[in-house]
């Protein structure tokens, strides 16, 4: 059977090919893992590449000698791509509820084997098992998982403060539920059994994981219907909130514009304005609000792990909090440095 490769994969090859240089797929990879990391549709940044490679395989010129670094190009792309108005971006980082089993297993394996290690680190070889001990590390997991699909899912239909309010919500609802499970578990022991049993529990969420991986993988993604102009304004809204991360007001703002736009043109707004994702293209993406709420959530989650260390200090939650905070600091740092630049 032939092996399956990406659009993007097969760019790079193309690239080592066209003068013979493997070097050329290097570039051109480094181009490409700069415009997906600012979130530019993939397709689109196939379009930038076969441009540039064109040119490699008409000149034989290296990439570099007729574009510039790969920093440079992928910068000039994505500005030239703004300054047309046809920015493309996807949701790179979002989570939709039919993902959250995977998900949720997933980052269960992982939390379950950080605990494995934290308790072996602290010389604790022996448990005296309870049903709390594997509920804990598979349900903060999971719980991560719901958190993150209830915040992307309440930011594209309501807003920001509507999603703030509903995964504050989804957290301290949650938290209750494992707090009062791993209390009750304490009143039903199952015996003493080694640490290293943990990786039993690993072994079964990764499994559970990659079953609901394939589960999900193998739903039909049915392609958005425009129904009525109320459709319409929900899917710019939630293109323009989720992908762009314009706030709630300037969104509002975008959307009535264009019905009166439409209204004005005595046509409907998809007619005047074309698709949700045509019109939103046209629009540039806010990233300094994007990483000032991203640093405001790493603050208030350092902030939650050093109130918890004043009853109970532990040096791998002290750690965590520093991380946290470190991270915190850093985006609304570079925040601050995009804004003098004027990016």
């Amino acid at each position: 059977m032939a092996e399956q490769t990406t659009p993007l994969a097969a760019l790079h090859d193309e690239f080592d090919r066209a003068r013979g240089v493997p070097a050329d797929g290097g570039w051109a990879f480094a181009v490409s893992w700069r415009l997906l990391r600012r979130d530019v549709e993939p397709h689109q940044v196939c379009e930038g590449l076969e441009e540039a490679l064109a040119l490699v395989r008409e000149t034989q010129e290296s990439p570099e000698d007729l574009f510039g670094t790969p920093e440079e190009h992928s910068d000039a792309l994505y500005d030239r791509w703004v300054a047309e108005g046809r920015l493309h971006l996807w949701d790179a980082s979002s989570m939709t509820w039919p993902e959250v089993p995977a998900w949720g297993f997933g980052l269960a394996s992982f939390w379950t084997g950080a605990f494995m290690v934290f308790l072996l680190l602290d010389g604790r070889t022996t448990l005296t098992w309870t049903l709390g001990w594997v509920l804990l590390p598979v349900g903060i997991g999971v719980l991560k998982a719901v958190v993150w699909a209830t915040w992307d899912t309440l930011l594209r239909a309501r807003g920001a403060a509507a999603a703030a309010i509903g995964t504050l919500g989804a957290i301290a609802a949650g938290a209750s539920t494992l707090a009062l499970a791993n209390e009750w578990a304490k009143t039903v022991p199952l015996g003493t059994a080694s640490t290293w049993s943990y990786l039993w529990v690993v072994a079964g969420c990764a499994l559970l994981a990659a079953a609901a991986g394939r589960w999900a993988d193998a739903r039909p993604t049915p392609a958005p219907a425009i129904a009525d102009v109320d459709e319409w304004s929900r899917q710019v809204g939630a293109i323009l909130r989720g992908r762009y991360h314009l706030a709630d007001v300037r969104v509002a703002k975008i959307i009535g514009d264009a019905h009166a736009i439409a209204a004005d043109a005595g046509r409907t707004v998809q007619e005047e304005c074309g698709t949700p994702e045509e019109f939103a293209a046209g629009f540039v993406p806010d990233h300094a609000r994007q990483r000032r709420i991203e640093g405001t959530i790493w603050a208030i989650i350092a902030v939650a792990q050093g109130v918890s260390l004043v009853g109970d200090f532990g040096w791998f939650r002290a750690a965590l909090a520093t991380a946290c905070l470190a991270i915190a600091w850093r985006l609304l740092h570079r925040d601050e440095e995009d804004g003098q630049s004027g990016r």
